[in-house]
């Protein structure tokens, strides 16, 4: 490039190209280029535009008619209207009650040695007993060929349920076992308070409670407190566990409701 001025007013691709073939294809691309992008641009702008506005120039010449709206066949229902709410109708009166026939009935006399004469009221006779029932007073009621109504007597079993609850008997209820199972169910069920196995508290709680002639456990509560509420409550508590494990204490050889107490000891041991 002789001119050095020149270097300004020329392009990009003519200081590539400098002292080369610029018939070179390459050179002829990029000048011819924005040429062709701007006739590319022109051409995708009409044809948007033509595509845009196609559809509203043929439905105005007539190229296309609008589809008729499809009539749907309806078929009118008319509703009968709903019946009247009426209160509710009264309701029937009750049977009437049924007259019990009240049969004749003849008081019945108790026989007495006096004299004849001196009889304030003579018993009937045998014909006056024929169709009358015999009661504790006399009633004039209405004959009839039924026989005389039967009453059922509520008739006991014959065994005589003692339900009183005794503190003195001559055999004491007994844990079902003896006093060792009654130890190995303690030690199996009785759980310390973890607060007072913590600081170490220890007590016993005498616990009286009434076993029942089938050997349950009932009316427990503490007779002599351990001086802990919670040890008291859990003493209580492993009681009432030991529900039908008991067998009723005796009086006579028959069994009857009986109180016991049991001591609880809670202690702990040294490891």
């Amino acid at each position: 490039m002789e001119n050095k001025g020149e270097f300004f007013d020329q392009s990009m691709d003519d200081i590539v190209f400098d002292r080369r073939n610029k018939s070179y294809g390459a050179y002829f691309l990029r000048e011819t280029y924005k040429k062709h992008l701007l006739k590319a641009i022109g051409i995708g702008i009409g044809v948007f535009v033509f595509s845009l506005y196609t559809p509203k120039m043929a439905k105005a010449i007539g190229l296309f008619k609008d589809k008729p709206a499809e009539i749907l066949d309806t078929t009118t229902i008319t509703l009968t209207a709903p019946p009247s709410l009426k209160p509710d109708a009264p309701p029937p009166p009750p049977p009437p009650p049924e007259i019990e026939v009240q049969r004749p009935t003849e008081k019945f006399m108790e026989m007495l040695a006096v004299k004849k004469e001196e009889a304030e009221d003579p018993p009937p006779t045998v014909e006056e007993l024929k169709d009358k029932d015999i009661g504790t007073e006399k009633v004039e009621g209405t004959a009839t060929d039924d026989p005389p109504p039967i009453v059922e007597e509520v008739v006991g079993t014959g065994e005589v349920i003692d339900n009183k609850t005794y503190v003195d008997v001559d055999q004491k209820a007994q844990f079902i076992g003896g006093e060792e199972a009654m130890k190995e169910f303690l030690h199996d069920n009785l759980v310390y308070p973890e607060a007072e196995k913590l600081y170490e508290i220890s007590g016993e709680t005498i616990v009286s409670f009434v076993v029942t002639i089938d050997g349950k456990v009932e009316e427990v509560k503490v007779a002599r407190s351990s001086g802990n509420a919670k040890l008291d409550a859990e003493a209580v508590r492993v009681i009432r566990k030991t529900t039908g494990r008991f067998k009723a204490g005796k009086i006579n050889g028959k069994s009857v409701r009986s109180v016991c107490k049991i001591p609880i000891t809670f202690e702990l041991e040294d490891e």
